[in-house]
């Protein structure tokens, strides 16, 4: 089976940066992040709540891969993992109460993404997941952008006008920057990797409303490729 070298670049980026420190969590806690995101798919407490009307009348607990999260980090996979369709202001605001930071959230959410972008990959052509890398030491570098705000969203973002040389090449600003782009800004290294992943499976942010067939050479064209990613949305539950 052929596969096109920009998408085999771009899980390859995603495991590289997986064992590494990051900007607020530690390369052991970020693989232990993609062994927990695994695990969040086989979790009964998860598939209970799930089933549930609100998946606040349902109290248990997550069957965990390891004990190298905190309880709060666990809740925080599994329910991206398992539930992203109803996330809400006020349980983002309980990860908070609990103790994690606005900006370890986003770290958290965008790592999830990415490894479920991989492993997805994998499980649908039949091939097996990859091996998780062996975390590497280092800290945290804990740079949090100055320009970021909170402008209605859930979590602080850095606005289309106000990037700083440091994060100017985590939008096209030539054209209108839409929100999802911007999610995972309060962690610039999130938004790159995602910005990867965007681009090698799909198309550049900016790009997506105008595309057309001429500006690819896909196997699909442009109305296949809206019908998949509509329908595998539906089927996810895509909270965007």
């Amino acid at each position: 089976m052929q596969i096109r070298a920009a998408l085999l670049a771009s899980h390859d980026r995603v495991w590289r940066e997986l064992a590494d420190a990051g900007t607020w969590l530690t390369g052991k806690e970020r693989v232990a992040l993609a062994a927990e995101t695994r695990a969040a798919r086989e979790c009964a407490f998860c598939a209970e709540r799930k089933a549930a009307l609100s998946p606040f009348s349902v109290s248990g607990e997550h069957v965990t891969a390891n004990d190298a999260l905190s309880p709060v980090q666990v809740e925080a996979v599994h329910r991206i993992v398992t539930d992203p369709g109803r996330l809400s202001r006020s349980w983002v605001d309980s990860l908070l109460e609990a103790g994690m930071s606005d900006a370890e959230y986003v770290e958290l959410a965008g790592l999830v993404s990415a490894v479920v972008v991989v492993d997805t990959f994998h499980a649908a052509l039949g091939l097996s997941l990859r091996s998780l890398p062996a975390p590497t030491e280092g800290e945290p570098t804990r740079v949090r952008p100055r320009t970021a705000v909170v402008e209605g969203s859930y979590v602080a973002t850095i606005p289309a006008d106000d990037l700083e040389p440091e994060t100017a090449d985590l939008y096209d600003t030539t054209s209108f920057v839409p929100n999802v782009h911007r999610a995972f800004s309060l962690v610039p290294a999130a938004t790159r990797l995602a910005n990867d992943l965007m681009d090698s499976h799909y198309f550049p942010y900016e790009r997506v409303t105008s595309y057309t067939d001429a500006d690819h050479d896909y196997a699909v064209g442009k109305m296949q490729m809206e019908l998949t990613a509509s329908r595998v949305s539906i089927h996810n539950d895509c909270f965007y």
